[in-house]
C-alpha cells in the first residue's frame, strides 16, 4: 500500500506544478512584446552622422533676409491694371492728385481707366497694402531679434549702468539656438506675409470688380436716358397727330389724354434715371476716394466682350488662382509649421543642457573667481531632489488640439474648393445667358419693334390703326430697347463677376 501511495503523490505534485512553466512563459512573452508609450519612447539614433557647421544659423538668417527682399520687390513693383496690362505712367501721375483725377473723368472714360484709378486710389486697397508692409516686420523679428539681444547682452547688460528697469537674466535654456528652429520661424513669418498678400489681392479684386460693375450700370443709365428722351420726342409727335385728328373729329379727346398720361410717366422715369446716374457716379467717386458732387463724363466703352470661355478651362484656373483658396492654403502651411515648431517645446531637446552656463558678468577665473567657468559635476536633480527635465509633455494637449484644428482647416479648404467649382459654374451660366439674351434683343427684337412702331404710327395717321395698337407699339419699342441695353450691360457685369469668382483674368 505504501509503494502505491508514492507514485500517486508524485503524479499529484507534477499535475499541480504543471501550469507554473506555462504562466512564466506567457509572462516572458508579454515582457518581450511590451513597447513603452510614445511619450516615453526614445528615438533611435541616426545611422548617418549629421554634420552641422557653426555658420548654419547665419545661413538661415540670410535665407530669411532674402525672402524679405523678394517680398519688398514684389510690393514696390509697378501695379498692373485688371487683365495684366500695365498702368500708364500718365495715369499713375494723375492718380496722385484729386484735381487731375477728376479731369481724367470729365470727358469720355474707358473701363480700363476706371479700374486703374480705383486700383491706385481706393482707401481699402491702401489699407490692405499697409497691412502687407507691416507683416514684413516679422522677418526682422525672426532674423534680427536674436542679434539685438546678443548685442545687449555683450555691451549693455554686463555694464550695469544703473539706469532703466531692472531685469533678471534670461537663461540660455529658454532659447532655441538651432538653425532648424530659426528656419521654421522664418517660414512662419513668410506665410504671414503670404496671407496678407492674398488678402490684398482679394481686396483689389473685389473693389475693382465693384468699380467695373458700376461702370456698366452707368452705361445702361446713360443709354436708358437717351432711349427715354427719344420716346418722349416720339410721344410729342404722336400727341400732335392725335390733336389734329381730334380737331378734325376723327378721334376722341380720350386719345389725347392717354398720350399725355404716357408722357408724364416717361418724364417721371427720366427724372428717376437721372438720379440713378448721380448715385452711380457717387459710387465711382467713393471708390476713387473723391468727394461726391462731381459730375462725370460718359462711358466710352459701350460693347463688352461677349465671348464665353470653355468651362473645363475655368475650373483648374479658379482652383489655382482664387484668392480665398490661396489664403486658406497659406494658413494651412503656417499652422503646420507652427505645429512643428511647437513640437520642439514639448519634446526633449537636442541636448540635455548640462554644459550650458548663464551669461553673467562675474569673475570666473583666477584666485578671486566667484564661480567656476563651467560645471565640473552633472546633477540630475535641482533643489529638493526635483528632476531637471521633468515635463516634456506638459503642453501636449494643446498641441493635439492644434493638430485637430489643422485637420479641420484642411477639410474647410476642400469644401471651399468644391464651392468654388459651383460658383464658377453659376457665373459661367450667367454670362452665357446674358450673351444669348443680348443677341436676342440686339439682333432681332429691336428691329422688329421699330418696324412695328413705324407701321402703326403711319397707320394711325391714316386712320387704319386703332389708338390702342399705337400705344402698344410705343410701349413695346421702349421696353425692347431698354431690355436690350440692360442685357448689354449684363454681359459686362457677368463677365466681371465670373473673373472675380475665378480670381484671374478670363482666357
Amino acid at each position: 500500500m505504501r509503494r502505491l501511495s508514492i507514485p500517486i503523490t508524485v503524479f499529484v505534485l507534477m499535475t499541480a506544478a504543471g501550469p507554473a512553466p506555462a504562466a512564466y512563459r506567457d509572462l516572458k512573452q508579454g515582457m518581450d512584446a511590451y513597447t513603452p508609450p510614445a511619450m516615453l519612447r526614445q528615438p533611435a539614433a541616426s545611422e548617418q552622422d549629421v554634420i552641422e557647421s557653426p555658420d548654419a544659423f547665419d545661413r538661415e538668417k540670410k535665407t530669411i533676409e532674402a525672402a524679405r527682399g523678394r517680398w519688398i520687390k514684389a510690393i514696390d513693383r509697378d501695379g498692373l491694371a485688371p487683365g495684366g496690362r500695365p498702368i500708364s505712367s500718365a495715369l499713375v501721375l494723375a492718380a496722385a492728385y484729386d484735381a487731375r483725377t477728376v479731369a481724367e473723368l470729365q470727358g469720355p472714360f474707358s473701363l480700363q481707366t476706371i479700374q486703374s484709378l480705383v486700383l491706385l486710389r481706393n482707401a481699402s486697397i491702401k489699407g490692405a497694402t499697409a497691412r502687407l508692409k507691416a507683416s514684413l516686420e516679422g522677418f526682422d523679428q525672426v532674423a534680427q531679434l536674436d542679434a539685438m539681444i546678443g548685442l545687449y547682452s555683450a555691451f549693455t547688460e554686463s555694464v550695469m549702468a544703473g539706469v532703466g528697469p531692472m531685469g533678471g537674466s534670461d537663461s540660455i535654456r529658454m532659447k532655441f539656438p538651432f538653425p532648424g528652429v530659426a528656419a521654421l520661424k522664418g517660414q512662419v513669418a513668410e506665410k504671414n506675409v503670404e496671407i496678407e498678400a492674398h488678402k490684398l489681392s482679394l481686396v483689389q479684386r473685389d473693389i475693382v470688380a465693384q468699380g467695373g460693375k458700376a461702370y456698366w450700370n452707368l452705361l445702361y443709365i446713360h443709354r436708358a436716358i437717351g432711349i427715354t428722351r427719344d420716346t418722349l420726342d416720339r410721344m410729342d409727335s404722336l400727341e400732335s397727330v392725335a390733336t389734329t385728328r381730334y380737331g378734325a373729329g376723327k378721334t376722341s379727346y380720350q386719345d389725347v389724354v392717354k398720350i399725355r398720361i404716357g408722357r408724364e410717366r416717361l418724364g417721371e422715369r427720366l427724372d428717376t434715371l437721372k438720379k440713378q446716374r448721380v448715385n452711380l457716379e457717387t459710387e465711382l467717386l467713393t471708390l476713387m476716394d473723391l468727394q461726391p458732387g462731381v459730375s462725370l463724363g460718359w462711358p466710352a466703352t459701350t460693347t463688352p466682350d461677349a465671348s464665353v470661355p470653355p468651362l473645363d478651362i475655368l475650373y483648374p484656373l479658379a482652383l489655382e488662382n482664387r484668392q480665398e483658396l490661396n489664403r486658406m492654403r497659406a494658413m494651412v502651411g503656417k499652422m503646420a509649421r507652427m505645429v512643428e515648431l511647437a513640437e520642439t517645446m514639448i519634446r526633449p531637446t537636442y541636448s540635455q543642457n548640462f554644459s550650458l552656463y548663464t551669461d553673467e558678468a562675474v569673475l570666473q577665473a583666477g584666485s578671486a573667481g566667484m564661480t567656476p567657468t563651467f560645471s565640473t559635476t552633472v546633477s540630475p536633480v535641482r533643489g529638493k531632489g526635483l528632476p531637471k527635465n521633468a515635463w516634456f509633455g506638459s503642453r501636449d494637449a494643446y498641441l493635439r488640439e492644434t493638430r485637430r484644428k489643422l485637420e479641420a482647416l484642411g477639410a474647410e479648404l476642400t469644401d471651399a474648393e468644391a464651392r468654388t467649382r459651383l460658383a464658377v459654374r453659376n457665373g459661367w451660366f450667367d454670362l452665357d445667358r446674358a450673351r444669348r439674351e443680348r443677341s436676342l434683343y440686339k439682333d432681332r427684337l429691336i428691329n422688329l419693334s421699330l418696324t412695328s412702331l413705324d407701321v402703326s404710327t403711319r397707320g394711325y395717321e391714316s386712320g387704319k390703326v386703332s389708338f390702342a395698337d399705337v400705344i402698344a407699339s410705343y410701349t413695346g419699342w421702349l421696353d425692347v430697347n431698354l431690355a436690350g441695353e440692360r442685357r448689354n450691360s449684363d454681359v459686362g457685369i457677368a463677365r466681371i463677376e465670373l473673373a472675380r469668382r475665378v480670381g484671374a483674368p478670363l482666357p
